[in-house]
């Protein structure tokens, strides 16, 4: 499974992404990438690489200063054939063999035992603007892999592009089907021999946009692979993988010790619970090289870790335990959202779980994520599941129920400007999510009251009551206290006030991470569907009365809508804010709307109260 962004850190991201520019600066070219395939009739091959690329800013060198490629050695080998640098002036730099090594993957030194995957590097010496790599790697699949011949080229948008180029020579009797988008291709045959050339050229780089989709839903893309449809993907891990769900009297003895009396639904519940809670998780990479076999579910028992594939295998065989069927499923987990330019596997990259009874999919791999949560990022998606002959089901769509977020606060504003709060938070399971994250990471309860209210304009010091993050079988509870000290500055008579935010887990503000710079965009942006709501009172100490609210506001711009209301009722001020986004990605075309709803959650958030002294 791929690393994943935190909740935490994804809202970190929306604060420091870099945002579109109006001139791309060319940090580095891609002058040439060929890559030529030589496939065997029993799938085995070569593939020889060429790559020479010129770097022009130590952007450019700090994202080019090395060239390397991870392998398996039992199934294949990888040989350097040659790799220089060539200088401004002409002189040529042999890379010495100190700048050659090869080491254990990062995957295989995560999860020792687990994957034998080795990573050559070569350093590139004495880079300087101007400079330009040259390297040839040849590489050899000595057996056939699990999922036959597969071969990608994406074109990297960071970086220009002169040439990119892959060919393949493959048997014409070998059924290989193969989509492109954006690349040019060739497809004759000759002399039984099938020549497929695909090619882009002269393309150039661009800066990130805020909130972006993945490269893999726009950039140009080849794919080919031999296998038939995309179901056949299920049944080759089906067929790989049955034996390892097996039911042994250790597991059924868990099972009912798990289970007890419940039965159906509540006893899968309860197993998924027990699964997520008690395995530790190992970061291992799905990798079409390797295979994507899990362990036996007695070894992820006994050993108590595992990657995607191991927790699910374990939850499998449980689950059978109780006679429940449930059904590994491929998965992509990550901000790819479009479907995959073809069938080939490499839209997957995480196994969850399917339970074809209820029509439920679960993801005991996330350890925060309870029973009924499925993340944005799993949601709308294809799953392949791995059944004897294989199936393709989508994931149910992220809609703004799913992931609801409430915070209702009460301030109570003093003589002398202060304001003593207090909060409480009422989530769906998806946003529990990122809440028990969220709590389970902080060094203590204090410590995040803080850094969230750190974040506002009025600061302040409390501390926030949990339930525990780690207990998937209860609704996760959340409420804060706190104290903000010289909240307010009078002027005269008046006082000019925001409303203060407290400590917001997800405060209106953080929507201006979302907004590009030119009011457009090239394409789609990730705008999260949620429902979002945060209901405040502000009770006013005896001497002081609300002399003017902000307007109320509604609108719709189809994307989604935001709401605000003030009202005074007694001595307090009641204000309702609420935004919807209706889907997690907009189109490029689109972007405007939802920049509209973006800004007027954000200009509101800066909405003033005044306050006046009574006599």
């Amino acid at each position: 499974m791929t690393a994943r962004v935190s909740a935490w850190a994804w809202l970190f991201l929306l604060v420091v992404a870099p945002h579109a520019r109006a001139e791309h600066t060319v940090h580095a070219r891609i002058d040439r990438d060929v890559a030529n395939y030589e496939v065997h009739r029993d799938l085995t091959w070569t593939m020889v690489d060429e790559l020479d690329v010129t770097v022009f800013t130590r952007r450019g060198i700090h994202g080019n200063d090395r060239s390397a490629w991870t392998f398996f050695p039992d199934k294949q080998t990888l040989e350097l054939v040659e790799a220089w640098v060539d200088q401004p002036d002409g002189t040529r730099i042999t890379v010495p063999p100190g700048g050659i090594f090869t080491r254990p993957s990062a995957a295989a030194q995560n999860a020792p035992g687990f994957v034998d995957s080795l990573t050559t590097t070569v350093l590139f010496p004495q880079l300087r603007e101007g400079s330009r790599t040259h390297v040839v790697w040849r590489r050899t699949q000595k057996t056939p892999g699990q999922f036959g011949f597969n071969a990608r080229n994406e074109v990297d948008p960071e970086w220009d592009v002169g040439v990119d180029e892959t060919s393949i020579e493959i048997p014409a009797d070998v059924d290989l089907h193969w989509r492109a988008r954006g690349f040019d291709t060739t497809d004759r045959t000759e002399n039984g021999m099938r020549h497929i050339v695909t090619r882009v050229h002269d393309l150039p780089g661009e800066d990130t946009e805020p909130m972006v989709v993945s490269a893999d839903d726009f950039q140009p893309t080849f794919e080919a692979t031999t296998l038939p449809d995309m179901a056949a993907l299920g049944a080759i891990v089906y067929r790989e993988s049955k034996d390892r769900a097996a039911v042994t009297p250790e597991i059924s003895a868990l099972a009912e010790r798990i289970a007890g009396t419940r039965t159906g639904l509540e006893a899968a519940r309860a197993i998924y619970d027990w699964v997520a809670g008690n395995i530790r998780y190992i970061a291992v990479y799905l990798s079409l090289d390797d295979g994507m076999v899990s362990h036996s579910a007695t070894e992820v028992l006994h050993n108590g870790y595992g990657d995607c594939k191991d927790y699910v295998v374990l939850m499998q065989a449980l689950l059978a335990a109780r006679g429940i069927v449930g059904v590994p499923a491929s998965i992509d987990w990550g901000s790819r959202y479009a479907d995959p330019v073809s069938w080939a596997p490499y839209f997957t990259n995480h196994r969850i779980i399917y339970l074809p009874e209820f029509n439920h999919f679960a993801n005991p791999t996330d350890r925060y994520a309870g029973f009924d949560a499925l993340d944005r990022h799993l949601s709308g998606k294809l799953a392949v599941l791995a059944t004897q002959d294989g199936a393709v089901l989508r994931t149910p769509e992220s809609t703004p129920q799913r992931n609801r977020y409430r915070m209702q606060s009460h301030l109570s504003l003093t003589a002398d400007g202060a304001i003593d709060g207090t909060a409480s938070y009422d989530m769906s399971p998806n946003t529990e999510e990122f809440a028990r994250a969220l709590v389970s990471g902080a060094s203590s309860m204090t410590d995040l009251a803080e850094r969230l209210l750190q974040r506002t304009l009025e600061g302040g010091f409390g501390t926030m009551m949990a339930g525990d993050p780690r207990d998937l079988a209860r609704p996760f509870m959340l409420s804060a206290s706190w104290h903000s000290a010289h909240a307010v500055n009078a002027q005269g008579d008046r006082i000019y006030l925001r409303v203060p935010a407290g400590p917001d887990l997800l405060p209106p503000g953080l929507e201006r991470g979302r907004i590009s710079p030119t009011g457009k965009r090239q394409h789609p942006e990730i705008a999260d569907a949620r429902d979002q709501e945060w209901v405040t009172v502000i009770s006013l100490p005896p001497g002081l009365r609300a002399e003017h609210l902000p307007d109320d506001l509604t609108l719709d711009t189809g994307v989604g809508h935001y709401t605000a209301h003030y009202e005074r009722v007694g001595n307090d001020i009641d204000v309702s804010r609420s935004l919807v986004i209706n889907r997690d990605v907009v189109e490029a075309a689109s972007y405007p709307l939802l920049e509209q709803l973006l800004y007027a959650a954000v200009v509101d958030a800066r909405a003033i109260l005044v306050l006046g002294r009574t006599e």
